[in-house]
């Protein structure tokens, strides 16, 4: 009972990881239909923004502050100086962007790669958060406790802000009907740069929260792309509670073939993936065609 109990907490830690990582990619995939496969990138650039300013001023907090901005930078600006010319040269296919983004990604790595070199980095945990908790007969670390309250406190964040607020309300009629949006004076692409940086903030923001837990190295992001795509995959493209339901689905089928069957471990999401494009490919909750 004990160790299911671990696995199921285990479990839970990773998805929420998961989720941080694939909501921001829901985000940009349902708001605008871009294929970013450089979404490891930004988590990248997070994770080693971070740990720099960990670094310099010895304060987790001032590095999860700090770390999320510069993938929220860089998300601004290549929607607006890149993607969005794509689409108006009519050069916005899911190849197109999902070459370009692909390439950035490794473009990402190898820079990371040439000033920081290959070694493994890593940002040391608060204080506050260090050490274990004692519960229901097991001792858990609080740190990782820490990160299943951050991600369901994102979770129900984001859904307060895309269903219920004035800028949550745009997101959706510029999904819906962009024509109409514009036509009301609204500069669509102006709000869909912003969503962009959002979503590359959250990735960057997951970079951070990770560092205490995994490593911070140059391929960090090139490992997760995979992991995040069958998370999109099994919970919808364009669904904020397929991507947390999803990031569940993936965490605890990992964390479990990890325990309980660890010759399955490399290949157990690849088969959670076939899995789902022949029962439900449409993923858990379908696509309606907008975030919700």
């Amino acid at each position: 009972m004990q160790m299911l109990l671990l696995q199921l907490l285990n479990g839970l830690q990773l998805s929420m990881l998961i989720f941080l990582l694939a909501v921001g990619l829901t985000l940009i995939f349902g708001l605008m239909d871009i294929l970013n496969l450089a979404h490891g990138a930004f988590f990248t650039m997070g994770a080693y923004g971070g740990w720099l300013v960990s670094k310099a001023t010895g304060s987790f907090w001032a590095a999860l502050v700090v770390g999320p901005l510069i993938p929220f930078a860089m998300g601004v600006l290549l929607q607006a100086a890149v993607l969005q010319p794509l689409v108006k040269r009519g050069r916005s296919t899911h190849l197109d962007l999902a070459l370009l983004t692909f390439g950035l990604l490794f473009a990402t790595a190898g820079t990371v790669e040439y000033f920081f070199g290959s070694s493994f980095y890593s940002i040391p945990e608060p204080a506050m958060f260090s050490g274990r908790i004692a519960m229901l007969g097991i001792e858990y670390p609080v740190y990782r406790l820490f990160v299943i309250g951050i991600g369901l406190a994102v979770a129900l964040l984001l859904s307060f802000v895309i269903e219920r607020t004035l800028i949550g309300a745009t997101l959706r009629a510029g999904v819906d009907n962009r024509e109409m949006v514009t036509a009301l004076g609204i500069n669509i692409n102006v709000v869909f740069a912003i969503a962009f940086g959002c979503g590359a903030a959250l990735a960057g923001f997951a970079g951070v929260i990770a560092a205490p837990i995994m490593s911070v190295y140059s391929q960090m992001g090139i490992g997760i792309v995979v992991t995040t795509f069958v998370v999109v995959v099994a919970g919808g493209p364009r669904n904020l509670r397929g991507s947390f339901s999803g990031a569940l689905l993936v965490g605890m089928a990992d964390t479990i073939a990890q325990a309980y069957l660890p010759e399955a471990e490399l290949f157990a999401i690849y088969v959670l993936l076939v899995g789902m494009m022949i029962f439900r490919p449409r993923g858990l909750f379908g696509s309606t065609g907008r975030v919700a």
